[in-house]
């Protein structure tokens, strides 16, 4: 028994503190990385594997004291992961916008994109968190950013099935209809999707040409033209 004691006292002494305040993080332990920021015994600057800080992981593990702690002792909202995410990103994917308007507070871009272009809106937008969203727009974030596959934040509020994300999303989205590299439409992703109710939402506002199944601004001699189609 004391050997292993002993063996475990001399694992938990080989880590670093930051090592220890990324698993209390994981082990969702709030009081011991509390203690270990709270006593300055750690780098808040410090990166795990993935390159996110504390903040990063505070936020995305949702520990509310943990987070507001880091910031107090210095923890940037700037700093980007290995895949260019900030801890706006993770707080986007919470239905409470708590998260979101702490780091706000604190001057996190909502416009910021990580490399595949997404910003946290995209991210709130996938998720349905439209609380969320609103607070993101209120603070500037742009509904009009693509990512690097053309896609709106209503493309993916459109794949994830929440009506109050889109309705709110079309406040804000002057071309609906906006197709993206794959030439898909939000509208058109719904259907796919099987999100109907949504789909014929979004078929009211799509200001983008339409084929022969909607309307779109014709020449009035063009044989396409709806008064000269039969139904």
């Amino acid at each position: 028994m004391f050997c292993a004691l002993f063996a475990f006292a001399a694992a938990a002494s080989a880590q670093t503190p930051e090592e220890r305040l990324f698993e209390a993080i994981q082990d969702s332990k709030p009081l011991v990385a509390e203690g270990l920021v709270a006593e300055r015994a750690v780098n808040v600057a410090a990166r795990n594997a993935e390159g996110e800080t504390p903040l990063h992981r505070a936020v995305e593990k949702g520990m509310r004291e943990l987070a507001v702690l880091l910031l107090k002792s210095g923890a940037s909202v700037s700093a980007r992961s290995n895949s260019g995410e900030t801890a706006l990103h993770l707080a986007a994917l919470h239905a409470d916008p708590w998260y979101a308007d702490l780091l706000l507070a604190a001057k996190a871009d909502p416009r910021a994109r990580n490399d595949d272009g997404e910003t946290p809106l995209h991210w709130a937008a996938l998720t349905g968190n439209a609380a969320t969203a609103a607070h993101l727009l209120a603070r500037g974030a742009d509904a009009n950013i693509r990512d690097v596959r053309g896609n709106l934040p209503l493309h993916g509020a459109a794949d994830g099935g929440d009506a109050e994300t889109v309705q709110l999303l079309l406040k804000h989205t002057p071309e609906p209809g906006a197709r993206n590299r794959e030439g898909r439409s939000p509208g058109e992703i719904a259907r796919e999707r099987g999100h109907a109710a949504i789909a014929r939402l979004l078929a009211g506002r799509d200001t983008e040409p339409k084929s022969r199944q909607g309307f779109r601004t014709f020449d009035v001699d063009d044989p396409d033209h709806p008064r000269f189609l039969r139904y």
